[in-house]
């Protein structure tokens, strides 16, 4: 989606979820902005004029952690900034997806512009740069405790800023000081506390947040679609989303779940005459109430994660207005570890469901109805009927995954003593939206098979538009055949919002 900008200016004002996201993708340069330029030198001759005094300052003048009564000598204060990051480059597993990285860039660069990291202008400027240059660090995901900031994690983006380790220049991967001197840049010798602001924040596990709430409300949406689908195709009742129904338990997301459906449905011959049952089974009749539930849930992570971008998220703070210095503890990072446990929660209550529809399509029991197995020719095989199976298998592993990772904290030090783990929630998130975008395609492969078999009754005009999106990924099943790559495709399509954007288009506004 374009935003009309082509620069973001960072520190300039508040980032935006758009201009976040058109920086993280690639979309738009970034630069710092002059106000923020001046804001940070104010702060870093703070620093310095406290250090010349004489103040101690912690992980500046002093040790980390429990060794932080010990005073550094004047000549090892720089040499104790690099050593940091260098030491704290220990990550393992896969490599962090470009675009999430380039997220954690953009955040870091938009913490130290706001000046009470007290670090050098410089620092921003080159986190930038590589950004504009596409000089991404190459980053294992595992690694964070995410509690004295996105340690491990911010060690591997921060050494190539030093011209040590590996980064992907322009698709490939390099050394660091290749790549920068490739793009006319120049690697950074650190000076003080500029180390320590480069591994301490939350900019792993809020790039990461970000990136799991992009792609979770396009779940929200297609959830809603697919469940109108399933509905048409087992012929349910759409009166139980009726406003004088769900008005009297007024929760907002369950209202608008309800009035999704109502308009997704409209003229759906489908839902026209006499039901054989007197109501729908939980699965049909409960949309507004769980992906409502979930839809509220969702506005409290995505609140949470839009503050974290734009807070201030280092340690220590300096303060120029006195030339002071406090200890704080804003490097923690509870507030995304909780929202995003809970945001594994909510998506996986949106497979479940989904789960229990795809159920009733493939094993129809209520007349009328779809044929069993979703298939022309029952007898000579199993038609759709395994793709239940693997939503099945894919709904149990979702279960193992929402063990809240906010809850485990690992001491690791005497001062470090809780830790928040949002590194690993935000990644659990990660993994369940993804099965349960696949989960959506599976019941969206069987939904629409379902109202091209009881044709000529038609579905609704706007339901008819989403089976034409499904169809560019999935045709029809005429007789059995792999289907792993083509569901693989359409889950893939949801992820992109190329699936619900169609619907919203017809429909003339957004689902979420």
């Amino acid at each position: 989606m374009s935003t009309g900008v082509t620069t973001v200016e960072v520190g300039g004002a508040p980032l935006s979820l758009e201009s976040y996201q058109a920086v993280a993708t690639g979309g738009v340069e970034a630069r710092l902005a002059e106000p923020a330029r001046e804001r940070m030198r104010s702060f870093r001759e703070s620093l310095l004029r406290q250090l010349s005094q004489g103040v101690r300052i912690y992980g500046v003048n002093t040790g980390f952690g429990a060794d932080s009564g010990r005073l550094l000598a004047p000549d090892l204060i720089r040499t104790v900034q690099r050593n940091t990051v260098l030491s704290h480059a220990v990550g393992v597993g896969p490599s962090t997806p470009v675009g999430i990285v380039r997220g954690m860039m953009l955040i870091k660069a938009n913490v130290m512009a706001m000046g009470y990291s007290a670090v050098r202008p410089e620092l921003a400027d080159l986190l930038l740069a590589m950004l504009n240059q596409d000089v991404i660090p190459v980053v294992p995901e595992q690694g964070s405790l995410a509690a004295s900031g996105d340690l491990v994690p911010s060690g591997h983006l921060a050494i190539a800023l030093i011209g040590e380790g590996d980064v992907l220049h322009q698709g490939a991967r390099v050394p660091a000081r290749d790549a920068l001197a490739r793009a006319g840049l120049q690697a950074l010798t650190l000076e003080e506390k500029e180390g320590l602001a480069l591994v301490n924040g939350t900019a792993f596990s809020e790039a990461y947040a970000l990136a799991a709430v992009g792609r979770a409300r396009r779940l929200l949406a297609t959830a809603d679609l697919a469940g109108a689908a399933s509905l048409q195709a087992l012929r349910g009742h759409l009166e139980a989303f009726s406003e004088r129904a769900v008005s009297i338990r007024p929760h907002p997301g369950s209202l608008r779940c309800a009035a999704n459906l109502r308009e997704l449905s409209a003229g759906a011959e489908l839902l026209a005459g006499t039901s054989g049952r007197v109501h729908d089974p939980y699965c049909l009749r409960c949309m507004p109430q769980v992906h409502g539930a979930s839809r509220d849930a969702f506005e409290y992570v995505t609140q949470a994660v839009t503050i974290e971008l734009n807070s201030f998220t280092d340690n220590p703070l300096v303060f120029a207005d006195d030339d002071t210095w406090v200890s704080a503890g804003h490097f923690h990072a509870q507030p995304i570890a909780l929202p995003m446990d809970l945001l594994a929660v909510l998506v996986a209550e949106l497979g479940s469901l989904s789960q229990r529809r795809t159920q009733h399509l493939v094993s129809p029991v209520y007349d009328p109805g779809p044929p069993p197995k979703l298939s022309r020719y029952p007898d000579e095989g199993s038609g759709l009927f395994m793709l239940n199976t693997t939503a099945a298998a894919l709904v149990s592993e979702n279960r193992t995954l929402c063990f809240p990772a906010s809850v485990d904290s690992m001491a690791v030090d005497t001062t470090e003593d809780h830790v928040s783990m949002a590194s690993v929630a935000a990644r659990k998130a990660m993994a369940v939206i993804t099965n349960t975008s696949r989960v959506l395609a599976l019941e969206l492969a069987c939904a629409c098979q379902a109202i091209e078999l009881q044709a000529p009754l038609k579905s609704s005009e706007h339901i008819a538009e989403l089976l034409r999106a499904v169809r560019r990924h999935v045709p029809f099943v005429e007789h059995d055949r792999t289907l792993s790559a083509e569901i693989g495709a359409l889950a893939d399509a949801i992820l992109s919002g190329e699936v619900s954007e169609a619907v919203e288009r017809s429909l003339g506004h957004p689902l979420v």
